[in-house]
């Protein structure tokens, strides 16, 4: 028998965009990513999330599925775009969607009802449309406007919210919106534009943690990382070496970094570049802006230099070794990565500024399926003993890292349901339940009775050993 400490959180993470089919905003795009799925080409399977998983109206049945499978914890995240969709004079009160602030208001007293903890996010991947259309996170305007948003819902929801989370992975959001450019604002290669975007975010991660304990000083905010380790394709290649080491630097350990010392900083040799330095300096309100540490883990990544002009310190993405067991997203279970980065990469980040060791949680872990979006009836999928290894030597790496001495306080599998993601569309399925989704129909997989055996008893005993 394999138990976690007492009082350990079992729950399940979301996200608004990927499971709401929330009617106001898909009569209005009032959001870009709404808009964004509008394009033909944009999303793989040629789907959109505007019926998604239809959590909007149907989440008093899930919270109630939730709560079956012995789950305690619940991520969501609040949709900026339908809470405030037009512009604000920043000289007046924040206009807001009344109808949307009292949804939410249900929604998280329904959960706190069930006795679930709430973990809440502002910011997930969704920017309102008439701010991607000032140039989003290259916009001041866009800085101001969320911490507005943030002390606003801080004072609404107060003694509704167990934990806040700004900002959910903000290199996964500059990378795929400014590098790949295969979320909006859709750009390739713009490097400046993603350096900027950086800047802007943490700015707007230290002005929502400001605001949040203005309306509530007790108030457990964070940010959501994404830690993704990289490995040289060749460890003995000086060039492969080299990417790795700035894929790492810049993914995994510049927000952190910048947030522990207050300061943003880049890597020689790019802060050589005069567009890099005039990005460096401190950011008001930014050091030790965290309570606690959400984690986001899925995956490594092997990758490798790119001879190809022109040159690329970040090099390109290198396939799976072949070692490990790789999902529906081309991802290996590689659960020793987890167990490193809490125990030896995150390690600088610990410690708040009096030498409090902060909790961590993990906020995202899972493992992704394939199949068609219009699939309905039948057993499909429903068997899934690829997921139960992947949570099990997941949490075997917790539960070492635990014993290691890392405080670990929760757990967040991604995610509850089949949802919407995001260029992939409907038919990569990340869920413990199952959605037909041309019926919403839910059907908890094996994963889900599994995962709420654990749940149930705090550990793992002989029986999901």
């Amino acid at each position: 028998m394999i138990t976690f400490p007492d009082g350990f959180l079992w729950g399940a993470a979301t996200s608004h965009f990927q499971i709401e089919g929330n009617p106001f905003e898909i009569a209005n795009r009032c959001s870009d990513w709404s808009a964004w799925t509008t394009v033909e080409g944009h999303i793989a399977d040629h789907t959109n999330a505007d019926q998604a998983c239809e959590f909007y109206n149907r989440y008093l049945d899930d919270i109630e599925l939730l709560s079956q499978l012995n789950l305690k914890a619940f991520r969501l995240s609040l949709n900026w775009p339908t809470l405030c969709p037009g512009p604000s004079n920043i000289n007046e009160p924040l206009k807001v969607n009344r109808e949307q602030v009292e949804h939410y208001r249900k929604l998280l007293t329904a959960l706190k009802k069930k006795g679930i903890k709430t973990i809440v996010t502002l910011y997930h991947f969704c920017l309102p449309k008439h701010l991607a259309d000032l140039g989003g996170w290259q916009s001041q305007v866009t800085v101001d406007e969320f911490a507005r948003l943030a002390q606003f819902v801080a004072r609404e929801y107060k003694g509704l919210v167990d934990y806040w989370l700004t900002i959910n992975e903000p290199l996964v959001q500059v990378y795929q919106g400014y590098i790949k450019g295969v979320w909006p604002p859709g750009l390739k290669h713009c490097y400046k534009e993603a350096f900027i975007s950086i800047r802007n975010l943490l700015s707007a991660h230290a002005y929502a943690y400001q605001a949040i304990h203005i309306e509530d000083p007790q108030a457990k905010v964070s940010y959501a990382m994404h830690w993704r380790p990289f490995a040289p394709r060749n460890k003995f290649s000086p060039l492969d070496q080299m990417v790795s080491y700035f894929r790492n630097n810049i993914f995994n350990h510049l927000f952190p970094r910048s947030i522990h010392t207050g300061s943003l900083t880049f890597p020689f040799p790019l802060d050589l570049q005069p567009e890099v330095k005039e990005l460096e300096g401190p950011i008001s309100g930014l050091k030790n802006s965290v309570d606690y540490l959400a984690l986001n883990y899925y995956t490594r990544e092997i990758c490798q230099f790119n001879y190809q002009f022109p040159f690329d310190p970040f090099g390109i993405k290198s396939a799976a070794s072949g070692q490990w067991t790789v999902d529906a997203m081309g991802w290996e279970s590689y659960s020793l990565g987890l167990h490193k980065l809490l125990t030896e990469e995150m390690l600088p980040y610990h410690f708040d500024k009096n030498g409090r060791e902060l909790p961590i949680i993990i906020t995202e872990n899972g493992y992704a399926s394939s199949f068609p979006a219009q699939m309905t009836e039948g057993d499909w999928s429903l068997d899934d003993p690829e997921r139960i290894a992947y949570l099990k030597s997941h949490l075997l790496a917790i539960h070492r890292a635990i014993k290691d001495g890392v405080k670990i306080t929760g757990y967040l599998y991604w995610s509850f349901l089949d949802n919407f993601e995001w260029a992939d569309g409907l038919q990569m399925r990340f869920g413990l339940v199952r959605v037909a989704f041309p019926t919403q129909k839910r059907t908890p997989r094996k994963s889900a009775i599994f995962y709420a055996g654990i749940a149930a008893i705090n550990g793992l005993d002989d029986s999901t050993m």
